[in-house]
């Protein structure tokens, strides 16, 4: 056999061992290949891996399997087979070559080398026979193949698991395929959430007892790189968020929420993990929808987001959600007071109002304009955009936009409501910044939100504070034909009145008529009106009456009202001009006319009756002065102890109830002479240039009365002057009642004592009184009170019934000063009654005689 042959046969052998050498490397990367790829596959599964460790995983697959593709495939492919290394190969198969086939083929390739060690011929016969063997063996059965069948086997069978898998878990393969490369879908778990972050308008559908202020937006097109982040939930500083995560699949008995925190670092300007994860249970709950099947629901309150940036992971059974990034932005706030400018309707004549109180309380019709400014820009157009909005209380609301004041400067606006309607509201800024941020205090009573009370421009009020008082009890106030009468009123309107006008009839007549004196008192409302006017007007009947004659046949009686107008006009009806607005409810003041002489006689009868009290007063005085006099002399029953002591403190007891009804029947007395002052003064009873002998008596009386039961604060006053009086001469008498008598009037309000009073005769009267210390009466309660007092000692107890003799006995005194005050206006009443009796008797007989006469001739 030729050497062409023999190294054909070993070509074949060379090809048989590289096709062996590829199918080993092949198969062992293959199986490797299938290894790794389930390993990877349900290390995913088991453990859930981030991306970032995917990555890594699948970078060291890929490195194990160039490792062994290259140990494997590519380094036995490369090797150099040379035909003596495959004829050793051969005889190692075939013991009987003997070392001969490669020697033959060293002899053939080096001739040279060998032509010493034997012939040619001998050559060629060794040659021929070693070609002759090896011609008639099978050079591939040299290599054994049973590791390698073994080895395509195992790749096959690794292969057929890899794909019968892959088919079998096709889905979560396909997961796995996309996860591999560190991003795609998370692996399905048995439990499945459905994350929420509700708004303030999805908070309705999940309640919740705590009141919570949610104000956030979400921005999809933020990013964080260094946390990987796209997508950011912009928050206001210190709102509230809701979290609701609702389960589905394999429901989870309870749910965690992990709150990681993050700050940028001032330096680089990134963000950095501070603190622990924090982890809080969420509260579980049902909900029952439309199909009446109950929903399982896991909630949390975050209030109050004060940290620049935190993470929100929320885990329930094996279902994990997020993290969501919110970061803590400002809402925008305002830097300055709110100024409200209120612009009321022409008719009113006043002035625009600039202000910074939050409650408008205005009439229908006036316009508003607020100016603020804010810490950052606004968003002022589109459906979210920032306005003014007026909530009613009926549910409807009124949207006002926001405008930019760039004459006020950068960050300044402007709103305006046209006119105000009828009714009770309440406004607010709803401030909206770029980012769709609103200002986080929008409810409630704040800097961004007022109360707004709208009324009709009413008709002004008139209530009359004193048109004289009747002097009998449930009748008319009584007045002559010449009376001057003070009408004290008041007047008030929200927002002016603009002129006043009386009115007056007689009573059995049925038109009014006006009194134009006092319209023109009141003229100048009409150049500057106001709002509330308290005032006094002094009624001059025999000017109301005029030259008016008055009604025969029943007693004359006048009744008048004031009626006060504001500047709104109204039509009164369709064919008559508007006129302006005036008062509605009119209290009609009715006034019975009566002579002198009849009105004289009136006061005589209630003076006489009210005689009658005083005497009662005196009467039960005595009675106390007694009784502290039997106390006294009790000295050793003062301890209140015993049957005897409590018989005797029964007796102040009672005798302290009788103390204040004294102070009552004193009040009784002093206001009935406050009525017979102000007859008196107000219908000229007595001329004014005479001393009013009448008048001065009842005002003696008003002022002792005053004096005896005179309070603290008034007994201060006049204690000076009453003790001055005590060693004043001459004319210091006059100066030191006269102070006296000042203070004492304050306290009788109306019909005072005038010019015409003698202070001089006043003083003197206090003098022969021996009335020095004020508050006799009221001083005697308090005294009384002391000795009920539990716990005082019995010297003590005596010290105060001592006290209390004296000011008992100066309230006698003052009593029977007032008896001798009504017994000189009796007496004196009499002579006049006398003299008028007289009169009325000559003027009969005169007409007598001039009938008489008349007769005759």
């Amino acid at each position: 056999m030729s050497l062409t042959l023999i190294e054909k046969k070993l070509s074949q052998l060379r090809g048989h061992i590289r096709l062996m050498f590829f199918s080993w490397g092949l198969a062992k990367l293959t199986m490797w290949a299938a290894g790794l790829t389930l390993w990877l596959f349900y290390t995913d599964l088991l453990l859930k891996l981030p991306g970032g460790l995917r990555v890594g995983f699948l970078v060291v697959a890929l490195l194990i399997l160039a490792v062994i593709a290259v140990r494997s495939l590519f380094y036995p492919l490369s090797r150099t087979l040379s035909d003596e290394d495959l004829a050793l190969l051969v005889e190692r198969e075939y013991p009987l070559l003997n070392d001969r086939l490669i020697s033959s083929l060293q002899m053939l390739k080096n001739q040279e080398r060998y032509k010493d060690a034997g012939s040619e011929d001998m050559i060629r016969a060794v040659v021929s026979e070693s070609f002759d063997i090896a011609g008639r063996l099978q050079f591939n059965e040299a290599v054994r193949s049973r590791r390698l069948l073994y080895m395509v086997m195992g790749s096959l069978l690794a292969m057929v698991l890899l794909f019968g898998h892959a088919w079998i878990a096709r889905d979560a393969m396909s997961i796995w395929v996309k996860r591999a490369l560190g991003a795609g879908p998370e692996w399905p778990t048995d439990t499945q959430l459905e994350v929420l972050i509700l708004n303030k308008d999805q908070i309705a559908q999940y309640p919740t007892n705590e009141e919570m202020i949610v104000n956030f937006t979400f921005d999809p097109e933020e990013k964080i790189p260094e946390l990987g982040v796209s997508g950011v939930y912009q928050v206001a500083n210190n709102s509230d968020l809701r979290f609701i995560a609702r389960p589905s699949g394999k429901i989870p008995d309870k749910a965690e929420i992990v709150i990681s925190t993050y700050q940028k670092d001032p330096e680089s300007g990134r963000y950095e993990r501070v603190g622990k994860d924090i982890s809080r249970p969420m509260e579980r709950a049902t909900i029952t929808g439309s199909d009446e099947n109950e929903a399982v629901y896991f909630s949390y309150n975050k209030m109050s987001i004060i940290n620049q940036l935190e993470q929100i992971t929320i885990r329930a059974g094996d279902a994990t959600a997020g993290p969501y990034t919110l970061r803590m932005i400002p809402a925008p706030e305002l830097d300055a007071a709110l100024e409200l400018t209120l612009t009321y309707p022409e008719y009113l004549v006043l002035e625009p109002r600039k202000t910074q109180e939050l409650a408008i309380d205005a009439v229908a019709g006036t316009k508003v304009e607020f100016s603020f400014s804010t810490t950052k820009p606004l968003m002022l157009e589109g459906p979210e955009a920032s306005a003014l909005l007026v909530d009613f209380n009926v549910g409807s609301s009124q949207k006002y936009p926001i405008d930019t004041d760039s004459a006020a400067g950068e960050n300044h606006y402007t709103a305006r409501i046209p006119a105000l309607q009828l009714g009770m509201s309440r406004y607010r800024l709803k401030l909206v910044d770029k980012l769709g941020i609103e200002n986080a205090n929008n409810t409630g009573t704040n800097n961004f939100s007022g109360l707004m009370t709208v009324k009709e421009d009413t008709a002004p009020n008139v209530r009359i504070l004193f048109s004289g008082d009747p002097l009998v009890s449930n009748q008319l106030v009584y007045i002559t034909k010449d009376a001057i009468l003070p009408i004290e009123f008041e007047m008030a309107d929200d927002y002016g009145i603009g002129s006043a006008r009386m009115f007056w009839r007689f009573q059995i007549e049925t038109e009014y008529r006006e009194y134009p004196p006092f319209a023109e008192q009141f003229k100048y409302l009409e150049t500057g009106p106001k709002q509330n006017i308290k005032t006094t007007y002094t009624l001059d009947f025999a000017k109301l009456v005029g030259d008016e004659r008055l009604p025969t046949g029943t007693r004359p009686a006048i009744e008048i009202y004031i009626q006060a107008y504001d500047l709104n006009q109204v039509k009164l009806s369709d064919d008559a001009p508007p006129q302006y607005q005036g008062s509605k409810h009119h209290t009609v003041l009715t006034y019975e006319l009566y002579e002198m002489d009849e009105l004289r006689a009136k006061v005589s009868s209630q003076i006489r009756q009210i005689k009658t009290t005083i005497s009662s007063m005196a009467s039960l005085q005595e009675e106390l002065i007694a009784i502290t006099k039997d106390a006294l002399d009790k000295a050793n029953l003062l301890d209140f102890r015993e049957e005897d002591g409590q018989r005797l403190r029964n007796d102040l007891d009672e005798a302290y109830k009788r103390q204040n009804q004294m102070l009552r029947d004193a009040e009784v007395v002093l206001n009935r002479f406050s009525v017979f002052a102000q007859v008196y003064r107000f219908n000229r009873l007595e001329r004014e240039d005479l001393d009013k002998p009448q008048e001065s008596r009842i005002q003696t009386v008003r002022l002792l009365l005053a004096i005896a039961a005179a309070e603290r604060e008034l007994q201060q006053r006049v204690n000076s002057p009453l003790v001055r009086l005590e060693e004043a001469e001459d004319k210091d008498i006059a100066r030191h009642a006269g102070e006296l008598i000042a203070n004492l009037s304050a306290e009788l309000m109306r019909a005072q004592p005038d010019s015409t009073f003698s202070a001089d005769s006043f003083g003197k009267l206090i003098q022969d009184t021996g009335l020095f210390t004020p508050g006799s009466m009221e001083r005697a309660r308090g005294l009384y009170e002391s000795l009920l007092e539990v716990g005082i000692k019995p010297n003590e107890r005596r010290e105060l019934l001592v006290e209390l003799q004296k000011q008992q006995d100066l309230s006698i005194d003052i009593i029977r000063a007032v008896q001798d005050q009504v017994k000189k206006w009796e007496g004196f009443d009499d002579i006049l009654h006398g003299f008028r009796n007289l009169l009325d008797t000559q003027k009969d007989t005169n007409d007598n005689v001039k009938d008489e006469v008349g007769g005759g001739d």
